[in-house]
């Protein structure tokens, strides 16, 4: 059995169609795919030992909130695919994941698999992993306002790129850029706005950490020391032509386990979910999480 665990609100496409036809490619192939739904009922699955001992892989499709939702949902071996039907799709972009339910379903059926590092944060009381990055300071208070947004409904709102427009403008008038202080080890280092990172692309696929691997046990940090919408502009002009790693106020590295304080809380964002605010800690969990390997992904 395939479980394809399908998010009926991300994106801006028909989710339905499209994983109907990935249920018929993966029928036309000889496997078993059982489609689910509700956020509730695919928990509850997951967390059946008895149904997940006959589930040769689960496919998450969605953006990158349900990749996020299933990763910390799976049972630790249990082969994960991406079908993605969201606005960035970072995961399925970074590890070879194509919006082609053929390849997918013959990706499935041959059973090669590959192992990335997950990253593991504990923060206000509660813990998450993450495959992409986590962050605190602006970008991680834009988060906030949108998961406030869009829970405030009768029912849950579909996401699109326009509706960060409205808790992007209220964080550019609003947030007041309160420090944060990140320690690794022997290395403490005080700025506006951090980035660990698991994987190199940040949002509209900015290459943030250039350098980041989900396969080497580590995570990579990045530190914006300055504090001020007109360094805010700066930093984002510098990411978007991939020269920010070379500015001085830009601090970077590379750790197993780090920490993220602050004498004001901070909010802190894990894959593009809001976790809370710091205090924060952070660790690598290494070879965490068994993907289903792609022609794209294993080049």
């Amino acid at each position: 059995m395939i479980i394809v665990a399908a998010n009926p609100y991300s994106g801006a496409s028909d989710n339905r169609r499209r994983v109907d036809a990935l249920a018929r490619a993966l029928a036309e192939l000889g496997e078993a795919p059982r489609v689910v739904w509700d956020p509730r009922e695919r928990a509850a699955i997951l967390a059946d030992g008895a149904a997940m001992a006959r589930c040769r892989a689960v496919v998450a499709a969605g953006g990158d909130g349900t990749v996020a939702q299933v990763i910390n949902e799976l049972r630790p071996g249990t082969p994960l695919a991406v079908f993605p039907a969201g606005n960035e799709n970072l995961f399925a972009a970074a590890f070879g994941f194509a919006d082609d339910a053929a390849a997918l379903a013959r990706a499935l059926a041959a059973g090669r698999t590959r192992a990335l590092d997950l990253g593991r944060a504990s923060a206000s009381g509660r813990q998450r992993l993450f495959a992409l990055m986590l962050s605190a300071g602006f970008d991680a208070e834009v988060v906030r306002r949108l998961a406030a947004w869009r829970a405030s409904g009768a029912a849950l709102r579909r996401v699109r790129r326009i509706s960060y427009v409205a808790p992007l403008a209220a964080s550019l008038v609003t947030y007041r850029h309160p420090p944060v202080r990140v320690v690794a080890g022997e290395i403490a280092v005080g700025g506006a706005y951090c980035v660990v990172a698991n994987a190199p692309l940040y949002a509209l696929a900015l290459p943030l950490a250039p350098g980041a691997r989900a396969d080497d046990g580590a995570l990579d940090w990045l530190v914006f020391e300055r504090s001020s919408l007109t360094a805010l502009a700066a930093y984002s002009w510098a990411v978007w032509r991939g020269r920010h790693v070379v500015r001085r106020d830009v601090r970077t590295g590379r750790a197993t386990r780090l920490s993220l304080d602050a004498a004001i809380p901070v909010p802190v964002q894990v894959d593009g979910d809001p976790l809370g605010t710091t205090p924060v800690e952070i660790e690598v969990v290494p070879a965490a999480l068994t993907v289903v390997a792609t022609s794209a992904g294993t080049r």
